[in-house]
């Protein structure tokens, strides 16, 4: 969000077209993924209040859209309509507040944008195991389910190429109730939150392109100067103990408990490593041009399988190891952040 912006009058035109955009990309298959770029844009590229009102239009919108589907077409279920418009719905309203923060109201509608993407990955995560457990027995939610572990499947089995034997075992193996159980265990611990925080990470990044090229406006790098507290480490180091109780103990809850609080830990470490990334990137000025190529470097290391793991794991331990050197240490003159000292 550019200061001073944010009690500039709607951009009545610009918020229907991104609403209307918002609510056809939900609809297009893969592009889908997509689907709150226009509202990040609204944000970065207009203000506040034009972003909250694209978020309105583009709800009602898509309520619309999901009624139309259920009053006139026989296969579209009365759960396909509430499951369509409580997840537009909860991803719209969550990636508005990260975006757009209030400037008044509660403190909590007000924290840092880090800690607004971590609580906003776990609630988008909460809400999406809720339609999972809440539509396992319904059968279009089910049916969509299905058909995405098919489509996983099928590209497990065309990865094995000529090899007959590896092909048998893939087929055997790798039905689509075994991908779909492997999913559930991976979201209930941590997956989810991670999917969510992709999710808006990416839209966020691809946001601040577009209104850089095109309203040559956008917030400042607030990531460069994040600090997680000394004693997360702590908490990272009990709930890794935890997961490995938990499994060894066979108590699943635990397990569960420790995992999302790794995976938490994890996201808050990857933002104080990607803040000491900036800050080395921001200490000579770069073109703008190559400061794009940046961001889509990064977007191209997300989706890039076995590279994203390495790189994202590599700034995670940057972030960790900041616990023990300071590598901002010319942005602060305060005490050491290793934990206890």
């Amino acid at each position: 969000m550019v200061p001073g912006k944010a009690l500039e009058g709607v951009a009545y035109v610009p918020a229907l077209i991104g609403a209307v955009v918002c609510v056809g990309l939900i609809r297009s298959g893969f592009p889908a993924f997509f689907f709150l770029v226009p509202l990040g844009f609204m944000a970065y590229g207009y203000n506040r209040v034009s972003t909250w009102f694209a978020l309105a239009v583009a709800v009602m919108g898509n309520g619309i859209f999901s009624l139309g589907l259920f009053l006139f077409f026989v296969g579209y279920h009365g759960w396909d309509l509430g499951w369509d418009v409580a997840y537009f719905t909860l991803m719209a309203v969550v990636f508005t507040w990260i975006t757009a923060p209030p400037v008044k109201g509660p403190w909590l509608l007000r924290i840092p944008g880090a800690y607004r993407f971590i609580a906003g990955s776990v609630i988008g995560a909460v809400g999406f195991m809720l339609v999972v457990y809440t539509a396992r027995d319904t059968t279009g939610f089910h049916a969509f389910m299905r058909t995405q572990a098919e489509m996983l499947r099928s590209l497990y089995v065309a990865s094995s190429g000529t090899d007959v034997v590896r092909r048998s075992l893939v087929e055997q193996y790798l039905t689509p109730e075994a991908v779909m159980e492997t999913l559930s265990f991976v979201l209930l611990r941590g997956g989810g939150a991670v999917s969510c925080l992709l999710i808006f990470f990416i839209s966020r990044q691809i946001s601040l392109v577009l209104a850089r090229i095109f309203r040559h406006s956008g917030p400042g790098s607030s990531l460069m100067w994040f600090h997680t507290a000394p004693l997360l480490i702590w908490v990272l180091s009990c709930s890794l103990l935890g997961v490995l109780a938990g499994g060894l103990a066979n108590l699943v809850v635990v397990e569960i408990i420790a995992w999302n609080m790794v995976i938490l830990c994890a996201i808050l470490y990857l933002a104080q490593g990607g803040g000491i990334v900036m800050h080395f990137l921001n200490r000579r000025a770069l073109p703008p041009l190559m400061r794009l190529g940046l961001n889509g470097l990064i977007i191209f290391l997300i989706f890039s399988p076995g590279i994203n793991v390495v790189a994202l794991g590599g700034v995670i331990l940057l972030g960790i190891a900041e616990n023990w050197v300071p590598f901002r240490a010319s942005q602060s003159d305060g005490p050491s952040s290793t934990p206890g000292m």
